[in-house]
């Protein structure tokens, strides 16, 4: 048998495994933010795409039909999260994902934004098409350390990664947290030759793309003698965590939410300044619900003077994903409203004139739905380490 028949008949049986474990209950449909927004029909929740994709294995229908239900899915566990509170406790998520590298088997390319970005991450190491040599420029006038090799004084590595290297907005959240790390005084440096976690390429289902950067990663890492390294954002943090291989394990990796959390405790950064807003926060999935990483962001806003933190009716566990998961920041859907948009309808209705999180993508999705809703002068975004550095009064 060739390598790629068995490579097929492996993605086949796991995909096949997974979801003839699923009791066909449709608890999953309350909580998929896409079957939420969608027309109903289309996507039928976490069930009905795992279904679509059971029924394409059986009677081989690997097509671009199959792909498009795919590729709405956020990931953002939610269907997992109450299958396993109420019934069989089905990874649903995981076939999705096995679903997609069953894609590339077949030759079926993802849709062409995703593909573009694809493209790019194998090229030029990010999925936005940016040259290589412009992205540590956002640190210009930082006074950074740049790590190429070994220094035997920097052991903690600030991981930026692509959106806030890249990204005009999102460029803020690296420099509030490199200005915050200078405050504390905490010794650490940026990679020169920075490039993606891969996660991208893993989560649209390019495995071989995702173990190259994996693998140029690691060795970078190790090269540089890193032995903890903390990220900025919760998708890089979540892969770098899980899907790594298991030499990373031997360095400790953080969320930049944790990193100030514990920072906060140790008394190594005190605000200074009261910040008089009501303000709730977003929790990330890939954060939340992948990692249960609920209280460290919290604990952060709560020490804040002048905040009042207010809750979202759906919150935690509960919360309504961005939209920006699962490839999807890469990929336009036809859906009756963007999930981002309910998500700040929900943050007005509570009252909250500052919407927090702790995710680029959740920050460009969300301000780009506050200009959409034209609520502007009602609510702003800001990443936790905006509202922390303005504290600091620095």
């Amino acid at each position: 048998m060739h390598e790629y028949d068995e490579n097929r008949n492996m993605l086949e049986k796991n995909i096949l495994d997974i979801v003839s474990r699923c009791v066909r209950c449709r608890f999953c449909f309350t909580q998929c933010p896409v079957y939420e927004v969608s027309d109903g029909w289309v996507t039928q929740g976490g069930s009905g795409i795992t279904q679509s994709l059971y029924y394409g294995v059986k009677f081989n229908k690997i097509d671009k039909d199959l792909r498009d239900i795919l590729m709405r899915c956020t990931t953002c566990r939610s269907c997992e999260i109450i299958c396993e509170k109420l019934t069989a406790g089905v990874p649903l998520v995981d076939a999705i994902r096995i679903g997609r590298q069953l894609l590339f088997e077949e030759e079926i390319n993802p849709i062409r934004e995703q593909q573009k970005a694809l493209e790019s991450l194998q090229i030029l190491g990010n999925p936005y098409d940016k040259q290589p040599t412009k992205r540590t420029a956002w640190a210009e006038g930082l006074n950074l350390n740049k790590l190429t090799d070994r220094s035997d004084d920097i052991a903690t590595l600030y991981y930026v990664g692509c959106t806030p290297s890249y990204d005009d907005r999102a460029q803020n959240i690296a420099k509030s947290i490199v200005r915050i790390l200078q405050e504390a005084g905490i010794n650490f440096g940026i990679l020169e030759n920075e490039k993606c976690s891969g996660d991208p390429a893993l989560i649209m289902g390019e495995l071989g793309l995702f173990e190259m950067l994996s693998e140029g990663n690691l060795e970078q890492f190790k090269r540089c003698g890193i032995q903890r390294i903390f990220t900025t954002s919760p998708h890089d943090f979540s892969c770098f965590l899980k899907e790594y291989p298991e030499d990373l394990q031997k360095i400790e990796i953080k969320h930049y939410t944790q990193f100030f959390s514990d920072l906060v405790e140790q008394k190594k950064i005190s605000f200074k300044k009261a910040f008089k807003k009501r303000v709730t926060y977003q929790d990330p999935c890939y954060l939340g619900k992948h990692n249960n990483i609920y209280e460290e962001p919290r604990k952060i806003l709560n020490s804040i003077p002048g905040i009042e933190l207010v809750e979202m009716q759906r919150s935690r566990e509960n919360s309504l994903c961005c939209g920006g998961g699962g490839g999807r920041m890469w990929a336009e859907f036809d859906e009756e409203s963007r999930l981002a948009e309910v998500r700040v309808l929900e943050a007005l209705e509570i009252g909250a004139e500052v919407l927090a999180t702790a995710c680029p993508f959740c920050l460009i999705n969300f301000e780009d739905a506050i200009k959409v809703l034209d609520k502007e002068d009602a609510i702003v975004v800001k990443d936790i380490s905006e509202i922390m550095l303005e504290a600091l009064g620095s």
